[in-house]
């Protein structure tokens, strides 16, 4: 995709008197800018006007389609632009005699019979385009009513009152010129100033449509943002699925419909991004892909299998939602004292998400139950995930299973030949293996689990008889000095440990310390048991 780019240095007069309207398009996020982005703007603005120094704000990206000449399509930079037409906007109240001012807010229609404002926002998540012209229409008397119904006694403006960041951000300029006009006899040369000598970089990217035109600029926009990608894929995704909605005049109910899901999302503490992940990986493998992964919005908007092709939005939005429904009971599920709460926490464990997709798959494609079938499936998960360790290059046989899952195949046991010394280096992964063995031999979920060491370097001068010859560096990253407690973890020695430990409803815990003193004999013992118990799991005795 070759790039038609132009980026030229504009102040502001030459960025606002063009014959083009700026959209901001359905995807953007809501206006957002508060009080300190609009005071540090200001101030800055002003200091540079003090010291008479040309000012540059920065970059916006721009897209603009071959075919529809009038407008241009903001793709990054909305917040800057509009807070610096509120602020022309209170300057043109100041001087109305400085009719360029004016003519900067609004343009002419192609007929010249109507004027048109000069931002026009088409995000439907909330009414930013009817608040923005609300308050670019107020006179000078509107704006002076209005602050004083929403500021104190000392003009402090009271946030609550204002309807909306528009209004409360229009106010602040207000009063930040008031104050400067009372103390200085020199506004016209600041309007002056700010029109001729505060600068920004447009950067036009032009296609033979609109989609192509922003597809163009979204690449710059990722390119030159090095911070990473603020607009998020979803906020693309939503757009597609909104424009689907109105073609069909389903608007409204697009939008309550969103709305529940992005609740739905919130109530996760999810992104919408990751639930377009697990999406992705659900449509991959019915259509029995297992090479890797593409980029997310690729993946979505140019390939020929996107659901946005292949079915309404209604349809997308039910999958969407089964999948949050999905989330929810896994999440319900793992904290219930059941078998299934076993595996589930174990796969929790685990670190990385790929066997998650797997899971979400399976119960996506099959009911959204727990049987016998989905604890073995889990089971064969845990058994190949544990025995390649903590590494992403278990994604390419989950992908594999995950096609196996949606065209209805059998999975892979994966049972395997381990040895002893594979438990001796766990890394990342001893939690996992600990919560693994824990529940293989006491198969009884707690809601809420803590790993703790047993024995600690600042326990040797406390330890006794056996443990003269121990490696006590070695040993206090085996398995068998791993616990696991269902109270908190203390920073406690082990003869407090002996008192502490008595207070767990987890039988080994509680006994733990029955004999007396702990020796080394029983940790070397525990450790055995530990391990045999894994070996056994992962060859298949277990069952």
């Amino acid at each position: 995709m070759a790039l038609s780019l132009n980026a030229e240095q504009k102040n502001l007069l030459k960025l606002f008197k063009i014959e083009e309207q700026y959209i901001i398009p359905t995807y953007q996020r809501p206006y957002s800018w508060e009080y300190d982005q609009c005071f540090q703007l200001y101030t800055d603005i002003l200091n540079s006007f003090k010291s008479n120094e040309d000012y540059f704000i920065g970059n916006i990206i721009i897209a603009k389609s071959e075919k529809t000449q009038n407008s241009l399509e903001i793709v990054d930079g909305q917040q800057r632009l509009i807070t610096l037409l509120l602020l022309i906007k209170v300057l043109s109240l100041f001087q109305p005699e400085l009719k360029i001012l004016s003519q900067l807010l609004e343009k002419e229609d192609w007929e010249g019979s109507n004027n048109i404002p000069r931002i026009k926002s088409n995000i439907f998540e909330a009414d930013d385009n009817e608040s923005l012209q609300n308050v670019l229409a107020y006179t000078l008397e509107n704006l002076i009513d209005t602050f004083k119904k929403n500021s104190d006694k000392h003009k402090r403006i009271i946030e609550k009152k204002n309807r909306n960041k528009f209004e409360k951000n229009i106010l602040y300029f207000y009063s930040w010129i008031s104050f400067y006009k009372s103390n200085n006899d020199n506004l016209k040369d600041f309007i002056s100033y700010l029109l001729t000598q505060v600068y920004l970089l447009p950067i036009e990217l032009t296609g033979k449509t609109q989609d192509e035109a922003n597809e163009k600029a979204l690449t710059i926009f990722e390119t030159i943002n090095n911070r990473g990608l603020n607009l998020e894929d979803a906020d693309i995704f939503k757009a597609k699925l909104y424009d689907r909605a109105k073609k069909i005049n389903e608007q409204e109910i697009f939008i309550d419909l969103w709305t529940d899901f992005k609740s739905g999302c919130d109530n996760l503490n999810l992104k919408i991004d990751d639930i377009f992940r697990y999406y992705s990986h659900i449509i991959r493998g019915k259509e029995a892909i297992t090479s890797g992964e593409i980029n997310l919005r690729e993946f979505f908007i140019r390939e020929n299998y996107s659901p946005f092709e292949l079915k309404k939005y209604k349809e997308v939005l039910t999958d969407l939602f089964k999948i949050v429904e999905i989330l929810e009971f896994l999440n319900k599920e793992k904290i219930i004292e059941n078998e299934s709460a076993t595996w589930l926490q174990i796969i929790d464990a685990y670190t990385n998400q790929y066997p998650k997709y797997a899971i979400v798959n399976y119960l996506f494609v099959n009911d959204i139950k727990i049987n016998p079938s989905f604890i073995d499936f889990i089971k064969s998960l845990v058994r190949y995930i544990y025995y390649q360790g903590s590494t992403t290059s278990v994604k390419f046989e989950i992908y594999n299973i995950i096609k196996q899952i949606s065209f209805k195949q059998e999975i892979n046991n994966y049972y395997q030949d381990v040895p002893f010394n594979l438990f001796d280096y766990l890394g990342r992964l001893k939690k996992g293996f600990s919560l693994l063995a824990f529940y293989l031999l006491y198969p009884k979920a707690i809601s809420s689990y803590n790993v703790d060491r047993i024995v600690t370097l600042k326990d040797k001068p406390l330890l006794k008889g056996d443990w003269e010859n121990a490696n006590l560096s070695e040993i206090i990253e085996n398995l068998g000095n791993s616990i696991i407690l269902d109270i908190p973890k203390k920073s406690i020695d082990i003869n407090r440990k002996k008192e502490y430990y008595s207070t767990s409803n987890i039988h080994e815990v509680k006994t733990l310390f029955s004999n007396g003193d702990y020796t080394f004999l029983e940790f070397l013992e525990r450790d055995i048991k530990i391990k045999e118990t894994l070996i056994n799991f992962f060859e298949g005795n277990h069952e």
